[in-house]
């Protein structure tokens, strides 16, 4: 058990969810939202989910029936995942990342151990920002193309109109690869996720390379008249998170959760989210950031650090 979900309910409603870690080497509290539960999700796509896997920062494999399945219900080779895992933790910067996440768990851990009681830890010893106006989008072609034309379109509503498409190119998701996940409506090839789809050349399972976001997010850029906004931080720090945000910047972060190999052959474990805020804990030092997932639209608050390595997108209009 690496950690619970504790789902929770107000008046006999459904109020949001917590995950608390279940071991002292990573963070006491790992993500909390209003919105749908990794449970609620499984329950969503149809699955009866015997066991729930939290492979890190808002990405969660289900298993049943001797099946695993990702967020999107793909179908996972979960054996070849764990062998990928074992390869991605020799890595000398993966330990790293590891030790430094321990560290910092253990001072935290032993400030919520230490008695404090509940009125102790108040609203009021917290601070952070939020850009409050980015939209939130549900998936829609893959996670990255998503996330990048919620961050997009925020630009679109704050002076750049030609990105700014009206909200009922919303209403339906289209989807390029015609599957089992989405219908396409008559403005297909119209969409904005769905040029950024084509662009940063995701797989049609909605995969794609981190290297290709901010040369795709360029080229859908440049063809609606602008410069190239984007490019690709692959060591993102927290100054350099609070100093986009406190700018009024929401940006792309790709999350890696170490079973793609060095090779990212397998790439079960990348997920990408539109960051929008931050928060602090001054008692703790906790740091969260508030982000726009893909699965709800629900803002989603995930414990800075909670991966393996991060790679930020950083869309700074020119």
């Amino acid at each position: 058990i690496t950690a619970y979900i504790i789902e929770l309910v107000k008046d006999e409603t459904y109020a949001g969810y917590a995950v608390v870690s279940a071991k002292k080497t990573n963070y006491p509290i790992l993500e909390f939202s209003k919105g749908k539960s990794p449970l609620m999700r499984a329950k969503e796509l149809g699955i009866k989910a015997e066991k729930i896997y939290r492979i890190g920062g808002l990405k969660y494999f289900i298993g049943s029936d001797g099946k695993y399945y990702d967020s999107n219900k793909r179908e996972i080779n979960f054996e070849k995942f764990r062998e990928n895992l074992k390869k991605a933790a020799e890595n000398v910067k993966v330990k790293e990342r590891i030790t430094k996440r321990s560290v910092e768990a253990e001072k935290q851990w032993k400030y919520y151990l230490s008695g404090v009681t509940g009125t102790t830890l108040s609203t009021s010893s917290w601070y952070g920002q939020h850009v409050y106006d980015v939209p939130a989008f549900l998936w829609d072609d893959g996670c990255s193309p998503t996330a990048a034309a919620m961050v997009l379109e925020y630009w679109g509503e704050h002076g750049y109109s030609s990105l700014d498409y009206p909200d009922w190119w919303y209403n339906e998701p289209t989807d390029v690869d015609d599957d089992v996940y989405f219908d396409d409506p008559p403005d297909e090839h119209t969409d904005l996720t769905e040029k950024l789809h084509r662009a940063m050349e995701t797989s049609n399972d909605g995969t794609t390379y981190p290297w290709n976001i901010d040369d795709g997010i360029n080229e859908v850029l440049r063809n609606h008249g602008y410069s190239n906004w984007a490019s690709n931080d692959y060591y993102v720090s927290w100054n350099e998170v609070t100093d986009e945000i406190d700018n009024s910047r929401p940006f792309v972060l790709n999350m890696w959760h170490g079973g793609t190999g060095s090779s990212h052959s397998t790439p079960y474990g990348d997920h990408s989210v539109a960051v929008v805020g931050y928060a602090v804990d001054i008692n703790t030092n906790e740091k969260f950031l508030l982000l726009h997932d893909t699965w709800d639209y629900s803002a989603h608050y995930l414990v800075f650090g909670d991966w393996w390595g991060a790679m930020a997108t950083w869309i700074r209009p020119n």
